[in-house]
């Protein structure tokens, strides 16, 4: 009865294993998926790029130290305090993406023909 149910009910997500990061490939068990089979989340990958907005927020720091010239004291090496900070338009490069042994939440398409990497999990 319970095979029976799973026919017409598939299961919807996979948890998959990272076995190699560099080509990738994750492993369901025994089944090995290479990275032509996996549609993958752009926010997961290498080099993904996104716009942000920092609004101005408190912080606590120094700038770095700054040698003057002339020789006259207000010109001496000196730094300040850092009190706040906000970036208004930047943009943020993610700088990794899979590591041997990662685990990533898989969603199936019915026919279970797509594969789709949706997060890696902790």
């Amino acid at each position: 009865m319970r095979e029976q149910g799973e026919i017409n009910n598939p299961v919807p997500f996979l948890i998959g294993e990272v076995k190699t990061a560099n080509p990738l490939t994750v492993a369901i068990g025994d089944f090995v998926l290479e990275r032509k089979d996996l549609k993958i989340n752009s926010f997961l990958l290498k080099n993904y790029q996104r716009r942000l907005n920092l609004a101005t927020t408190g912080a606590t720091g120094v700038t770095n130290t700054k040698s003057g010239g002339g020789g006259d004291d207000a010109f001496a090496s000196h730094a300040h305090d850092q009190n706040t900070i906000g970036i208004p338009a930047g943009t943020y490069t993610t700088l990794d993406d899979f590591a041997v042994g990662d685990e990533v939440l898989i969603l199936v398409s019915a026919d279970k023909q797509q594969y789709i990497v949706v997060c890696t999990l902790l």
